[in-house]
């Protein structure tokens, strides 16, 4: 009998610093130094422990992960020990230097937050002129170096009305999916939960 308890999916906020302002940011991001976190010895020892007992996707976000010098450390040591290794990122922050890194590290897919057919759509949410097309730039340089991307999108009233495109936009840019999420009143979440949240219907 197949035990349901054996997690799949990890999800490690390694960082709480962020280059953005998201509307509905659940680890209350921002642009700063956080006191407290987690350094390379001790995360590295957290993946041992968690490489000895599952084989789960851990996937390495935040904050904005892209953030932590050791990022690619901690990437690569995942991926030695057999975890199939995934980034989240807003995107942003992907340069060819930062894409080469990632492919090297072992990263077998990064996802890209786009809440937004257009800019203007997208850097309302994201609170950050220019987000959308960082984004867009960030995705297209990880796939020039070879790395699987997807689009994850977090459905609210803002946007419900704009997935048709959202979804031509990652068939347009050869994304390998589109992962949409509802809004889960969190963090910065709770604060446009009543606005922004679509009902059941």
């Amino acid at each position: 009998m197949m035990n349901r308890n054996i997690p799949r999916l990890v999800f490690w906020e390694l960082t709480k610093r962020c280059n953005l302002n998201c509307a509905h940011c659940r680890a209350e991001a921002d642009d700063t130094e956080f006191t407290g976190e987690l350094d390379t010895v001790s995360i590295k020892k957290i993946i041992d422990d968690i490489s000895a007992v599952y084989s789960p996707i851990l996937v390495l976000t935040g904050g904005e992960p892209l953030y932590r010098k050791d990022i690619f450390e901690i990437a690569s040591y995942s991926s030695g020990k057999g975890l199939r290794t995934a980034l989240a990122t807003n995107g942003t922050l992907i340069d060819e230097h930062t894409a080469a890194g990632i492919k090297k590290s072992g990263i077998m897919r990064a996802s890209i937050s786009i809440d937004g057919s257009t800019a203007g759509a997208h850097d309302s949410f994201r609170g950050v002129p220019g987000a959308f097309d960082g984004a867009i730039n960030g995705a297209r340089l990880l796939k020039k170096a070879g790395v699987e991307f997807q689009f994850n999108t977090t459905i609210t009233k803002r946007n419900a009305d704009d997935i048709e495109n959202i979804l031509k936009l990652a068939i347009d840019e050869k994304a390998s999916a589109l992962h949409a999420f509802m809004l889960v009143p969190v963090g910065c979440g709770i604060e446009i939960a009543g606005s922004d949240m679509i009902d059941a219907e």
